[in-house]
């Protein structure tokens, strides 16, 4: 009976010390103006992002604008202190000046980052 009393006051005490530990994405950038894009190509950036947190950060998902922008993210975890990115590709389509954003969703505590890329699709 001790044994198991002693288990539930160490595991509550863990869960305690614990409870406080959160990711925190902070993004380097979270604008960028691509001056590069041509009608018909693909233009892309990458935004690097820190877990400024105490616990392992996950970005579940990026969700952009509009079917012309493609992003990759990084996928594990990624530790308290390390750095992850956000691989944006945008397809110019049309001519002429963009603006588009993508919503990540991680878990991070504080406001959801939205990146931005703007700039303007140039013909060849």
């Amino acid at each position: 009976m001790k044994k198991i009393v002693g288990l539930i006051i160490m595991a509550a005490l863990s869960q305690m010390m614990f409870a406080g530990d959160k990711a925190k994405i902070v993004f380097q950038e979270t604008e960028y103006v691509m001056l590069d894009s041509y009608l018909g190509q693909t233009s892309e950036h990458v935004f690097v992002f820190k877990n400024e947190g105490t616990a392992p950060l996950i970005v579940s998902d990026a969700v952009p604008s509009c079917g012309c922008v493609t992003p990759t993210w990084t996928k594990n975890p990624v530790a308290p202190g390390d750095t992850g990115s956000v691989h944006v590709f945008y397809a110019g389509k049309v001519s002429g000046a963009f603006h588009k954003t993508i919503k990540v969703y991680s878990n991070s505590t504080g406001k959801r980052p939205v990146l931005q890329i703007s700039g303007e699709t140039k013909k060849k």
